[in-house]
């Protein structure tokens, strides 16, 4: 499998924040309280995403297109899940999942 999620070099995370290394600001700047991912400012039912251990998906609107299901080491889409749009996530923080499948952050 070659996809996979790493944290790039220029964002930081400590699996409570997530923001660039370089012009981080409170609304490009992710938070997460053990439940909800969001802006650490401008957070709405829109922009908030729920990790309830197993399943990371929008708080508001949430369907099996854009839910991700997280098993063992590998994050995939909820339904329709393939080679290429399943990832490995290794021992990445789910805030760093998040930032790249949920967020699209990079």
């Amino acid at each position: 499998m070659a996809n996979k999620i790493e944290l790039p070099s220029n964002w930081v995370c400590d699996g409570k924040e997530l923001k660039p290394k370089s012009g981080a600001s409170f609304s490009n700047t992710w938070v997460f309280d053990g439940k909800e991912i969001k802006p650490k400012t401008g957070a709405s039912f829109s922009n908030t995403w729920i990790w309830d251990g197993k399943e990371l998906k929008p708080k508001t609107g949430a369907s099996f297109s854009n839910t991700w299901v997280i098993e063992g080491q590998k994050a995939k889409p909820k339904t329709g899940a393939n080679s290429s749009n399943t990832y490995e996530i290794g021992r990445s923080p789910i805030l760093v999942i998040a930032g790249q499948l949920a967020l699209r952050l990079w």
